[in-house]
């Protein structure tokens, strides 16, 4: 708990301090504390070279402390090149980057989910990084995990470069489960029967916050996978307001909220990532639902033992929907450093950026490190994405920016809140017309 409290004290700093800036305050990592939302073009105007020999590119990305090893050992790696560190706002970083590259003047790396890169690619905002995989007979590219390197591609080219798989995923706590002697669910019905014992007893079965409930939407996909619907579905390929996994997935998520297993009951809707992720420490929460980016995080803070669990609604001998995003780095196609943005995305990459990721408690994609990987909560992370059957999948986030927001924050929202399913359903299908 004091590295817990320790943690929050510093994000809160950094809020601070960048709220100062004109950005607002939120959690580091997955939610960093927010940056104006011109921050990405206009941040430190100073990084021009100190000396003809030396020249300063801008990274936007996270300022910890795996990021500031990375860079640290790049620089000692590359005297004539330096890294300066502009903190991103997760939460808008799309906006972020699209005005600092409309600006004309944007950083030379950005972080960004490879899976998402598409909003980039087709506005034609991002480097082609395939020349640059392809070097050498395709060392680099290689190097990768096929499917983590994947999820950076649009329309069969490269466009940013995956680093760290997330892997959405339902933490738990195993001594609570213990205690109560309820197994780990494996469909929605027994998931809603642990939920009942763990109310009876005073815990919420459930922990999640608002502006992620489109990882609750992960029930939805195992249902899809199931009916035979996933691929179109994903790909807006088909009418939302005829998606059965989809209405189903949000009459179940109503009810567990009419039922009070949503953490904090009344009032879930709103709660914070800080007020969730407290309550899950204190052991007043038995599941939750949140990055699997964050497994070392919760494996050394936690005074009980912390586990994870694969979604349920897999159908017996049926398939199991698994939607690996990726946190990834790109440039932007009017970066002014694009080859010295590539040699640090190159040692990111490489080894010695890989091992800080893994000491960090993060999944790294290279496969050379994969047998890097020893603890037992990343061995039970990395397992929840294998198996002979597993279905991948990217999000329905990637149709449109605009589908993006209302899955990430409005539609299980509005659903709980009392709006009809059908409702909901056709203000998403008005969205996919519209991006049509």
């Amino acid at each position: 708990m004091k590295k817990t409290v320790s943690a929050l004290c510093a994000a809160a700093m950094l809020g601070t301090m960048l709220a100062g800036c004109g950005g607002s305050a939120s959690t580091a990592e997955s939610t960093s504390a927010a940056a104006s939302t011109d921050t990405a073009s206009t941040a430190s105007s100073t990084t021009a070279e100190a000396s003809d020999d030396v020249t300063t590119i801008r990274f936007y990305g996270s300022d910890s402390e795996y990021n500031q090893n990375i860079v640290a050992g790049f620089e000692a790696e590359n005297p004539d090149i330096k890294v300066e560190i502009v903190p991103v706002d997760f939460d808008n970083a799309e906006q972020v980057i699209k005005t600092g590259i409309a600006s004309g003047d944007p950083v030379d790396v950005s972080f960004f989910w490879g899976t998402q890169i598409s909003t980039f690619a087709k506005d034609g905002m991002a480097l082609d990084l395939t020349p640059y995989l392809e070097e050498n007979n395709g060392e680099w590219k290689n190097s990768f995990i096929q499917t983590y390197l994947d999820g950076g591609m649009y329309d069969g080219k490269y466009y940013a470069i995956s680093y760290q798989p997330v892997i959405e995923t339902i933490f738990y706590n195993k001594d609570l489960f213990k205690q109560y002697n309820i197994e780990i669910p494996t469909t929605w019905d027994e998931y809603m029967q642990a939920c009942e014992t763990f109310k009876e007893n005073g815990i919420y079965g459930i922990g999640n916050w608002s502006g992620q409930n489109h990882q609750l939407l992960e029930f939805a996909y195992q249902y899809m996978a199931n009916d035979g619907t996933l691929e179109d579905a994903t790909a807006g390929n088909i009418d939302f307001t005829t998606c059965t996994g989809l209405k189903t997935c949000l009459e179940n998520w109503k009810v567990a909220y009419d039922n009070g297993y949503w953490y904090p009951g009344e009032g879930a809707l709103t709660s914070t990532k800080d007020q969730t992720q407290a309550a899950f420490y204190q052991g007043k929460i038995a599941t939750l639902f949140d990055a699997g980016s964050n497994a070392g995080a919760y494996d050394s803070d936690c005074d009980f033992e912390v586990g994870v669990m694969k979604f349920p609604l897999v159908q017996e001998g049926g398939k199991y929907g698994v939607n690996v995003v990726t946190n990834a780095l790109f440039v932007p196609s009017n970066a002014k450093h694009p080859e010295e943005a590539v040699r640090f995305m190159k040692y990111y990459t490489s080894d010695a950026g890989m091992e800080e990721i893994i000491k960090s408690g993060r999944l790294p994609s290279t496969v050379s490190m994969q047998d890097k990987i020893e603890t037992p909560i990343m061995k039970d992370l990395l397992a929840t994405t294998t198996g002979d059957n597993t279905v991948g999948y990217t999000h329905l986030q990637n149709i449109s920016s605009e589908i993006n927001s209302y899955v990430q924050n409005d539609m299980v929202g509005a659903v709980c809140s009392g709006t009809p399913v059908d409702e909901v359903l056709q203000q998403l299908e008005d969205l996919r017309q519209a991006a049509k």
